[in-house]
């Protein structure tokens, strides 16, 4: 077994960054090279380094600068301690490229790739005791540079029906021509990505969400809780809603009442709540500088036949936005006005014509404009020398003169009224008071952070692109980099919960720029831990290094805080 001893910097040999013997102990734990190995066909005469090993070290490149494209393995792993992290036998040489992309192929192929995912997730959530009360789901893109061409893949044409279809358009980031799949995810409240599956380009959050409900039933039944279910409106409507509700096992679920569903229900729960005034005052529900205030009310309605629960809310920070629009909108109004103060008409009918025309629109709507119309006459003489007898022509001329451009009151009322709140609903009739189920569904954002990882283009190039087995392969390991992150974050805020609770006076002064530590996130320790490695001497022993004084210090608390010493993470 490999020790290791403290010392200063000194002059490199091969080296372990700190968050990849992190993130290696991690992986080690959950089984990860084992599992994808289990989960291929593969001829070990023909494979210098495993499927699992080099789909290891595809995720380990991840806790370096993750901007890197992958092609250039060789280049992220230069002077890293290859043989400590994927073993003796692994040369540097082949943890190149073309055999990384050999494994997704086979990886993908199998079959099972999201599958073994999915049982290293949930092994993940039952080996660091994380709670599976809300489960949070969303889609996004992932986008590709490349090409390939079915057409040379050889397969039956069920099997091209079969295979991910990579898609040119635009991504959720408003890149125009990306060649995208598109990828759903479930994660719970500690940003764990329980499920993630990769789908076709052109997938819809309904398509997922479909899908996503036949999840949540499996994870019931294989005894992970009856967690809420929370995604975005498109998980409302009647088709999807009957699904959730069906049999004795249904999916509770919040999410947020479209407009247009069920006869505009949103809209009519609204009316209701501000004529009634039954309200009650939810205060903030974010801790932090200008969070929004809330107030609700609360309603169940029978809703696909089966009954539901409606909670308005009005926020604080929509009704000033609304009342920006408003301001914003009369702003417009005024230039307009004088622009048509500078026309001239030839009739009163063109006059009064276009003065509805700019002062009828939607949000003009939310004013009463007072203007008239002036009749004004002037001579118009023929060209050329008058002649006695000459009479000029008298012309007619129709001006719009704006006079006052007033809000009205009770049009900016009901706009402010209808765009400062809006309905969530859920099946979820007790147990939770308004305000929770709110906090329930604000923490919808903890998916799009599980997301930012997938978001960049630079991630896979056209190696990876040689057939789509290999980018559905992709999705599944950079899902699995993701999942590591978040075991780290978790575990750093739960050591800090229970030092706090055992320490109340003792504050840890390692959060960013030297501040108070709040929110330890997995990005504040790799920032700690820059430059922080461990070095292998010649005697087979590894030694740990550090910049400064204070790096190692406050990466040694945090590794505290997740029950570590630095020197644990070199078994």
């Amino acid at each position: 077994m490999a020790k290791a001893e403290m010392k200063e910097m000194s002059g490199r040999k091969k080296i372990i960054p700190l968050v990849m013997a992190l993130g290696n102990k991690i992986i080690n734990a959950l089984g990860f090279t084992e599992k994808i190995d289990a989960s291929v066909e593969w001829d070990k005469k023909q494979w210098a380094i495993s499927p699992g090993k080099l789909m290891k070290a595809l995720v380990l490149s991840t806790f370096m600068d993750i901007r890197t494209p992958l092609t250039r393995l060789r280049d992220r792993f230069a002077g890293i301690d290859m043989r400590y992290l994927i073993g003796e036998e692994a040369a540097e040489s082949d943890v190149n490229s073309f055999n990384v992309g050999r494994a997704l192929e086979r990886l993908g192929e199998s079959g099972n790739c999201e599958g073994a995912y999915e049982t290293l997730a949930l092994t993940a959530v039952q080996m660091n005791g994380i709670k599976m009360e809300r489960l949070h789901s969303d889609t996004t893109t992932i986008s590709f540079y490349g090409e390939y061409d079915e057409d040379k893949m050889e397969l039956t044409e069920e099997e091209k029906a079969e295979l991910l279809q990579i898609e040119k358009g635009y991504n959720k980031d408003g890149r125009a021509g990306c060649n995208q799949a598109v990828v759903g995810q479930i994660v719970n409240e500690a940003g764990i990505p329980i499920v993630s599956r990769a789908m076709d380009g052109s997938a819809s959050d309904a398509q997922w969400n479909e899908e996503a409900i036949e999840y949540m039933r499996q994870i019931q039944q294989e005894g992970f809780g009856s967690g809420i279910y929370v995604a975005d409106c498109k998980l409302v409507n009647n088709e999807l809603i009957t699904k959730m509700m069906e049999g004795d096992n249904k999916v509770n679920f919040v999410s947020r009442c479209p407009a247009s569903f069920e006869g505009k229900l949103e809209g009519r729960m609204i009316e209701k709540a501000y004529r009634e005034g039954k309200w009650e005052d939810y205060g903030q529900v974010a801790d932090k500088k200008g969070a929004a205030s809330y107030r609700g009310a609360e309603y169940t309605e029978t809703v696909c036949s089966h009954p539901m629960r409606l909670v308005v809310l009005e926020s604080s920070n929509l009704a000033k936005k609304a009342e920006a629009a408003i301001e914003k909108e009369k702003e417009k109004l005024a230039p307009l006005a004088r622009e048509l103060g500078k026309k001239a008409f030839a009739c009163h009918a063109d006059a009064a014509a276009e003065c509805a025309r700019l002062f009828n629109g939607k949000n003009a709507k939310l004013f009463v404009v007072t203007a008239r119309i002036e009749r004004a006459t002037k001579e118009k003489w023929p060209r050329g020398r008058r002649k006695a007898g000459d009479q000029p022509k008298i012309v007619e001329a129709f001006k719009v003169v704006v006079e006052q451009i007033q809000r009205d009151e009770e049009a900016c009322r009901l706009f402010i009224q209808n765009e400062s709140c809006f309905v969530l609903i859920s099946n979820v009739l007790d147990g939770l008071s308004g305000k929770e189920l709110l906090a329930t569904y604000k923490g919808q954002q903890i998916v799009e952070n599980s997301f930012r990882l997938l978001k960049h283009p630079q991630l896979a190039s056209a190696i990876y692109l040689k057939n789509p087995n290999r980018i559905k392969a992709l999705s599944m390991v950079l899902s699995f980099a993701l999942l590591v992150r978040a075991i780290i974050q978790h575990r750093l805020r739960e050591g800090l919960s229970k030092h706090k609770q055992e320490n109340p006076g003792d504050i840890l002064y390692v959060g960013w720029n030297g501040r108070e530590l709040a929110s330890p996130t997995y990005k504040l320790l790799y920032e700690h831990s820059f430059d922080c490695y461990f070095e292998r001497e010649d005697c087979g022993k590894y030694s740990f290094a550090w910049p400064f004084v204070e790096s190692k210090i406050r990466v040694g608390t945090l590794l505290r805080l997740m029950g570590l010493d630095v020197l644990d993470l070199i078994e």
